[in-house]
């Protein structure tokens, strides 16, 4: 039987690309599918352009509209356009796809019909990618009666089904039991492969639901269908995380004797939940034996051993695995660095912090806010207030978008030493220009300096600034 992949659960081979982050990264759960505006010369854009927007301005006068498969209508405007432009297989997937791209408002009958009569032409190949694109968007919609058929139409035709290109067009972010409704609506005709699998798998395991990720694990096994290194990580990770630290263990031991070998992200889903627990002696354990099976580490092995040392404030164990990790050539990154400043604040050792601030330099490693918030509440323990403001400076250069955290800083800073007109002017950047929710705390604090200096009329002002934007009442 022909194999395909009809999962709508997510690329798991994401999972190598994109490692779990440390705290201070910007989390980057969501997939983001590649546009296809790059893939098309600049006069096809312009025919998919005319294409999509005659289906929006369909959608948009009849957004009601209840047909099956074709809008003759339509139909007859979109064969206007190609009788004048040629069509390719690049530009309806595009079309598709832009039209998928919203998160309301799908004009799905307007797009099934543009596939429809685009599929219909005679002299236009039937490349297995515009049909990758419709089969995501009736998964979107939740139409997976269609999403077969459009499947039956790929076989009808004799266009080649890629396990992998389908599995690259489902969305990360739909329904594990959806999923697995769709699944068990197509395994019968045809066999699921490992990647197939491994998706309902990881599905499960995200929506949090570890005994139907189990249970489909099992299945695959029944199958006789081998699990994968990415199989084998995500029901790790996801015990871990649910706290069956053991069953984790257990299914790593199985992995194992099976001769699958285990990589980075094996070992880190295994490591995580020890660093967060404080459990040294267990992390080195779960890194001994990483070394031992010839499995390098990555950057998020590193990171999870200095934070280990930093949590047990022992700053020259963590400054051994930084630079055993600099001389592997696996680059630091800014999480790598916070770890050891949070560590080195500890010890209020303010030449340390510039020593390491140098050598993150050297290594071209771009702070980020946390790494500038750290420093500039360590400078302004220390009064150093000129560091203070060369590392706002720097961080306005790099174009470093400033967090409350930041201004919280600043603007105790200001607050601290009399300067209410500095506080102020902070206190109204953070409020007007970045449009952030100030604390409390740090909105009394500036208050009271404003009462102090007799600067009533901007007390006033700021009270109506906090009131006007809900961030705070007006005061009996």
């Amino acid at each position: 039987m022909p194999s395909v992949t009809t999962s709508i659960i997510g690329d798991t081979r994401a999972l190598e690309e994109k490692p779990h982050l440390q705290e201070d990264d910007t989390p980057t759960d969501s997939k983001t599918i590649p546009s296809t505006t790059n893939l098309l010369t600049p006069e096809e854009t312009l025919i998919a352009d005319k294409f999509h927007a005659l289906i929006k301005d369909h959608h948009r006068k009849n957004p009601n509209l209840e047909t099956n498969h074709t809008i003759p209508a339509l139909s007859l405007d979109f064969s206007q356009i190609s009788t004048v432009h040629p069509i390719s297989p690049s530009i309806v997937r595009h079309v598709i796809e832009r039209c998928g791209g919203v998160r309301h408002g799908i004009p799905f009958l307007q797009t099934l019909t543009f596939f429809n009569w685009a599929m219909g032409r005679d002299g236009l190949a039937h490349s297995p990618e515009p049909y990758n694109e419709m089969v995501d968007l009736a998964g979107k919609v939740r139409q997976f009666d269609l999403a077969w058929h459009v499947i039956d139409s790929m076989k009808a035709r004799n266009v080649e089904i890629h396990n992998r290109d389908l599995l690259d067009s489902c969305s990360p972010k739909r329904r594990a039991s959806e999923a697995q409704t769709f699944f068990d609506s197509l395994k019968d005709k045809f066999e699921p492969d490992v990647i197939v699998y491994t998706s309902l798998v990881h599905g499960w395991c995200r929506a949090g639901n570890i005994a139907e990720a189990e249970r489909v694990f099992r299945e695959m096994k029944m199958a006789e269908i081998k699990p994968n290194v990415y199989s084998y990580s995500i029901v790790i990770d996801a015990l871990c995380r649910c706290g069956q630290v053991t069953r984790a263990h257990d299914v790593f031991a199985e992995m194992i004797d099976s001769g699958c070998n285990p990589n980075s992200i094996t070992f880190n889903n295994l490591m995580r939940v020890h660093v967060k627990a404080g459990r040294t002696e267990k992390v080195l354990q779960v890194y001994n034996q990483m070394k031992r099976l010839g499995c390098p580490a990555d950057t998020i092995t590193y990171n999870f051993l200095i934070e280990t040392h930093c949590r047990d404030e022992n700053l020259d164990e963590a400054m051994k695995v930084f630079n055993l990790m600099v001389k592997k050539g696996c680059s630091p990154n800014a999480s790598t660095f916070n770890l050891i400043f949070r560590c080195i604040v500890k010890l209020r050792d303010v030449n340390g912090a510039h020593r390491l601030y140098a050598k993150m330099k050297e290594l071209e490693c771009m702070p980020n806010t946390v790494t500038y918030n750290i420093l500039m509440r360590m400078f302004v323990d220390s009064k150093s207030t000129d560091m203070v403001l060369k590392l706002k400076k720097e961080m306005d250069e790099n174009e470093i978008e400033p967090n409350v955290n930041t201004y919280r800083v600043l603007i105790s800073m200001y607050c601290g030493m009399g300067h209410w007109n500095n506080a102020y002017i902070f206190f109204r950047e953070m409020i007007e220009e970045k449009c952030l929710k100030p604390s409390m705390h740090d909105y009394e604090m500036v208050l009271q300096q404003l009462r102090k200096a007799g600067q009533l009329k901007k007390h006033e002002e700021l009270v109506e600034k906090m009131v006007d934007r809900g961030f705070a009442t007006r005061p009996l």
